[in-house]
């Protein structure tokens, strides 16, 4: 497999249920959102994470998030972006590997587990995390990626929440994480996925943001495709356009999970994202899916 978050897709909303949903809850986001009428334009991007390397169907596409294994043809347009997941450890990982070579092996970087994904949350504040982490950055740099895809970030940041004194300084240690590789390597773009709550501050070393469930997602518990609730994006989408301030040349791109069979539903979310100045792409779960290329406005 090239990607560690692949999992079978569950059942579909059933196409009465879908359409109720359509009309509460991708209408377009209500113009007090700070910068909502901002729309820059934005690149093509996909995610896809399939047992196949697809180069042609990937070259349609000005950004490409991609494992780190995966062969990279030469030439062409297309910015490949090395897969990292910063936050956690999943079991068979070249970092999980690395990690077991170590004194303590994974469990000494662990806050917990994942029952979902199966993987070990990662606390960022410890040293041979984050030069394993580091020395990941520069195998990638070396094989020619030009860029990296930093991955859940929300889940250090979400075991801080929940122990406020067992997770003081897991805020810094993202922050100097991401710092050092901007200041390692200024040329290599970084893109994260979702990190909300430091984006802001983290933007000026950004080249993007992944919105991953903007307007629909794949329900881990219910295991189906679900709506996102407008009032979710309303209260995300500020901390956005804050970043965006810092850093106007911020890439917003906006990744749904959806069933293929309800392409008005596709439709809709896209336009919604476009309307706000995100690129747009949707795919199933597994992210083996890729589609044509959708552009911001």
């Amino acid at each position: 497999m090239w990607g560690a978050r692949v999992v079978r897709r569950g059942g579909s909303l059933s196409g009465l249920f879908l359409l109720m949903l359509l009309l509460g809850s991708c209408r377009t986001i209500p113009p007090s959102v700070p910068g909502a009428g901002v729309r820059p334009p934005a690149p093509t991007f996909a995610v896809y994470y399939g047992e196949r390397p697809r180069p042609m169907a990937l070259a349609r596409f000005d950004w490409a998030i991609v494992p780190d294994d995966v062969p990279l043809p030469s030439g062409g347009k297309t910015v490949y972006f090395a897969y990292l997941s910063v936050g956690e450890v999943d079991a068979g990982s070249a970092v999980a590997r690395a990690l077991t070579a170590l004194p303590g092996g994974v469990e000494s970087v662990s806050l917990g587990r994942n029952a979902f994904w199966r993987s070990t949350v990662a606390d960022v504040r410890k040293e041979a995390l984050r030069q394993v982490l580091l020395a990941r950055v520069v195998r990638d740099a070396k094989r020619g990626f030009g860029g990296l895809f930093l991955d859940t970030l929300d889940s250090p940041l979400a075991y801080r929440e929940a122990h406020p004194r067992r997770g003081r300084g897991i805020r810094r240690a993202l922050l100097s994480l991401i710092g050092i590789v901007h200041a390692s390597y200024p040329g290599l773009r970084i893109v994260v996925n979702r990190g909300f709550e430091i984006l802001p501050e983290i933007a000026p070393d950004l080249a993007g943001v992944l919105y991953e469930d903007f307007c629909s997602r794949y329900d881990e518990k219910t295991r189906r495709y679900v709506v996102v609730p407008e009032a979710e994006r309303a209260r995300i989408l500020p901390a956005i356009m804050r970043a965006r301030r810092r850093n106007p040349s911020l890439a917003l791109l906006a990744l749904d999970y959806d069933d293929p069979a309800h392409p008005v539903f596709r439709r809709r979310c896209r336009a919604l994202a476009h309307s706000l100045g995100f690129a747009h792409f949707d795919s199933d779960v597994a992210l083996d899916r890729i589609g044509r290329p959708e552009g911001g406005r």
